[in-house]
């Protein structure tokens, strides 16, 4: 199962390469927090996990509210569009790596449309024998470590080439 550092890691990633070089760090770190943030109905929320939260239709409007929330002002506006949809690739990201978890018993994609709950052909993370540090290097390796060298590489490499740019105009 995905940790909160590994969904928070690739939402950050997600909206560091989803945006013109350079990334803007408040849009990273938001889109961050949305992809970690389903996993609150695992903290006592009135719904069973991996439901409604991890839903198509609660990525579609937690876009929605945190771009209102959080990129409201005017310095915004011609952006909004764009912030809305990579704060919900980082909501549907969620879903989509606990798809991907062996000890998954499906995720209700479609949810509060349909309680049926759908799990990815590829599962790589999880260990059968439930050892967890065979699980988390799983994870590390599938999933963390991409992400942290994508997120690097649109900070870097697409940093460099908006200087780049900047300087021979």
């Amino acid at each position: 199962m995905p940790t909160p550092l590994t969904h928070a890691t690739v939402g950050f990633a997600i909206a560091a390469w989803a945006q013109q070089p350079p990334p803007m760090r408040r849009v990273c770190l938001v889109a961050a927090a949305c992809a970690a943030l389903p996993d609150i109905d695992y903290l006592g929320w009135p719904v069973a996990h991996r439901s409604i939260t991890h839903s198509i239709a609660f990525a579609l409007a937690g876009a929605l509210v945190a771009t209102a929330i959080f990129f409201r002002s005017a310095e915004w506006r011609e952006h909004r569009a764009r912030v809305a949809v990579i704060l919900g690739l980082a909501f549907l990201s969620h879903g989509l790596l606990d798809g991907l978890s062996a000890y998954s018993y499906g995720v209700e994609y479609f949810a509060p449309f349909s309680p049926h709950r759908f799990r990815l052909w590829w599962t790589p993370l999880g260990d059968p024998e439930g050892r967890l540090t065979k699980q988390f290097l799983q994870e590390a390796l599938v999933v963390l470590l991409p992400a942290v060298v994508i997120a690097w590489l649109a900070f870097r490499v697409r940093g460099r080439q908006r200087r780049a740019n900047t300087a021979a105009a």
